[in-house]
């Protein structure tokens, strides 16, 4: 008896996929999976070298070049404060050496020095110094009165004039300032006047010329100082005493006033002009022939 569809020993019933094979190789998708991850990576690979990398370099130059361009700026303005800085110290300096050199004479105040000086002395007008010697008179007893000029030929003038006596220039002392007398920094660059200044006057007087001479424009130095009390060629005051009673008195009001004959050397101070700089310039040797 025989069956058709007995199972015969022997035979294969299933032999498995029939996997392609290259280079002896058999492409089982575990093998084809490897594969494409790694052609994957490969592909990844060329694009970032062909088209990432390039554009990563360019924009790590154009970050570079943005640093760098930050850094110009930067120092621009650094720059441009501190040319600031320098443009407000020099208009500082400028303003400073102004008002020093404003301190000194200038060819102007030194031709009306002599007008200047006597408006500090303040000498009055005859008219002027008699009504200021009547009025001191006039607190004195009546037989002081009576007799001026035998009182002040004994005792002295109730009223002294202030005047100036002598101002006559110095011509030695006269010139551009080489001699270091007001320090090395100063040789070259100022320019005086010297003269002999003397004047007259009381203490009060005396004391309200000099400062009133402190306070002209030019810078005016006093120097040498002779104070002479009682005047050149007189004597001091002598009090008035009057007899009252058994015992002499001293006269209030009634007291003469002490001359005092003031002499210095005056130098006003000036800078020089730019033609007297250069002018004041040590000559140059030429230089020596080979």
């Amino acid at each position: 008896m025989t069956v058709s569809d007995d199972f015969i020993p022997g035979d294969s019933y299933d032999a498995g996929p029939n996997y392609p094979v290259v280079f002896g190789i058999a492409l089982t998708p575990i093998v084809s999976g490897v594969l494409l991850a790694l052609a994957g990576l490969g592909i990844a690979a060329y694009l970032f070298t062909s088209l990432v990398q390039p554009e990563w370099q360019r924009n790590q130059e154009l970050d570079a070049q943005v640093r760098d361009k930050n850094n110009q700026l930067a120092q621009q303005a650094a720059i441009k404060q501190q040319i600031e800085k320098a443009r407000t110290d020099l208009n500082a300096a400028t303003r400073q050496r102004d008002e020093v050199l404003a301190l000194f004479a200038n060819e102007a105040s030194l031709d009306t020095l002599p007008i200047d000086l006597s408006r500090q002395v303040g000498t009055p007008s005859p008219r002027e110094f008699q009504r200021q010697e009547n009025a001191r008179f006039a607190a004195c007893p009546a037989n002081v009165r009576a007799n001026r000029a035998d009182f002040k030929q004994q005792f002295g003038d109730l009223v002294i004039k202030p005047q100036i006596r002598q101002l006559t220039p110095i011509a030695g002392a006269t010139g551009v300032i080489n001699d270091s007398s007001y320090g090395a920094l100063v040789n070259g660059k100022l320019k005086r006047e010297a003269a002999t200044f003397s004047f007259e006057g009381d203490f009060n007087q005396t004391q309200a010329i000099l400062r009133r001479i402190e306070r002209l424009q030019p810078l005016l130095v006093l120097k040498n100082a002779d104070i002479n009390v009682g005047g050149q060629g007189s004597r001091p005051a002598t009090p008035y005493y009057q007899l009252r009673g058994n015992t002499f008195q001293l006269v209030p009001n009634c007291q003469p006033e002490t001359k005092i004959t003031s002499t210095f050397q005056l130098e006003a101070l000036a800078p020089l002009t730019p033609e007297e700089s250069k002018a004041n310039q040590p000559a140059t040797l030429p230089p020596p022939k080979q």
